[in-house]
C-alpha cells in the first residue's frame, strides 16, 4: 500500500469532519442562533441609530441629532459586543461537543456545556491574551500590511480552543500548544488553516451576497453562520486530538498507522 503524506491524510480529515458534519448537523445549531442573533443586532442596530439621529433632528435640531447619534451608537455597540460574545460562547460550545461528533454520536450539548462552563476562565483569559498578541497586525491593517499578519497569527492559534475544551489544558498552555502544533507540523496544520480560510470566504461571501435581501438575509445568516463555524470547530478539534501528544502523539512523517481516539481524557475539565 502506497503511504500517504501528511497534507493529504490532512485533506482527508477535512473531507470526513464535512461528511460528518452532515450526518450530525444538529452540532451546528449553536452556532447558528449566534450568527442569526449576530446578523439581527446589525440590522436592527442600524436602524436604531437612525431613526435616533432623525428624532433627535426633530426634537432638538442639529444638537438632538448628535445627542441621537451617540446614544444610538452606543446601543448599538453594546448589543454588537453581546452578540459577539455570545458567538464566542457558541463557538466554545460547539468545539466541546464536536468529540462526540468526531466518534460518530450526536453531538452531547449538556455535557458540552458542563465543559464550557468549567472552562470558561481559561477561555476568558485566552481570548483577551490572543487578543493582545493580535493588537499589532490589527493596527497595521491599516496599511494593509496587517492582513498577512493577522492569517499568520490565526495561523499559529488555531488550536487554542480545543487545546482548552478538548485537551483541558490552561489559556497560556493552550496557546503555547497551539503554537508549537503549528509549527512543528507544518504540512498538517497549513491544510487544516487553508479548509478553515476557504470555508469562512464561502460562508462571508455567501452572507455578502443577500446581506441586503430582507428575511433571505437572517435565514442564509442562520444556516450558512452556523454550518461555517461548526465545520471549523470539527477541524480544528479533529487536528488537534491528530496532533497533540496527549492523544499519542502526532503521526509520523510519511505514512503509518494513524492514532486512533478513544474519547476526551477522564480529567477532561
Amino acid at each position: 500500500m502506497i503511504a500517504q503524506s501528511p497534507a493529504s491524510l490532512a485533506a482527508d480529515k477535512l473531507q470526513r469532519c464535512a461528511e460528518l458534519l452532515g450526518r450530525h448537523w444538529l452540532l451546528a445549531l449553536p452556532t447558528a442562533l449566534a450568527s442569526l442573533a449576530l446578523v439581527a443586532v446589525l440590522f436592527f442596530g442600524v436602524i436604531a441609530v437612525v431613526f435616533g439621529v432623525i428624532a433627535g433632528h426633530l426634537t432638538g435640531g442639529h444638537l438632538g441629532a448628535g445627542i441621537g447619534l451617540g446614544s444610538g451608537l452606543l446601543v448599538a455597540l453594546s448589543l454588537f459586543a453581546l452578540a459577539l460574545a455570545a458567538l464566542y460562547l457558541a463557538h466554545a460550545l460547539v468545539v466541546a461537543a464536536s468529540t462526540d461528533v468526531l466518534a460518530d454520536r450526536p453531538p452531547n450539548f449538556g455535557a458540552a456545556f458542563v465543559t464550557l462552563v468549567r472552562r470558561l476562565p481559561d477561555l476568558v483569559v485566552a481570548l483577551f491574551l490572543c487578543l493582545a498578541i493580535s493588537l499589532v497586525p490589527l493596527l497595521l491593517c491599516i496599511v494593509l500590511i496587517g492582513i498577512p499578519l493577522l492569517i499568520v497569527v490565526g495561523y499559529f492559534l488555531m488550536y487554542v480552543p480545543a487545546a482548552i475544551l478538548v485537551g483541558g489544558e490552561g489559556a497560556v498552555a493552550a496557546i503555547a500548544t497551539s503554537v508549537r502544533i503549528a509549527r512543528s507540523r507544518v504540512g498538517e496544520s497549513v491544510v487544516a488553516w487553508l479548509g478553515l480560510l476557504v470555508a469562512n470566504v464561502v460562508g462571508v461571501t455567501v452572507n455578502g451576497v443577500v446581506s441586503h435581501i430582507p428575511l433571505v438575509n437572517f435565514v442564509v445568516a442562520f444556516a450558512v453562520g452556523g454550518l461555517t463555524a461548526a465545520y471549523g470547530a470539527l477541524v480544528i478539534a479533529d487536528f488537534y486530538m491528530w496532533l497533540s501528544p496527549v492523544y499519542g502523539g502526532p503521526p509520523p512523517a510519511y505514512g503509518g498507522p494513524e492514532p486512533s481516539y478513544g474519547g476526551p481524557p477522564a480529567t477532561l475539565g
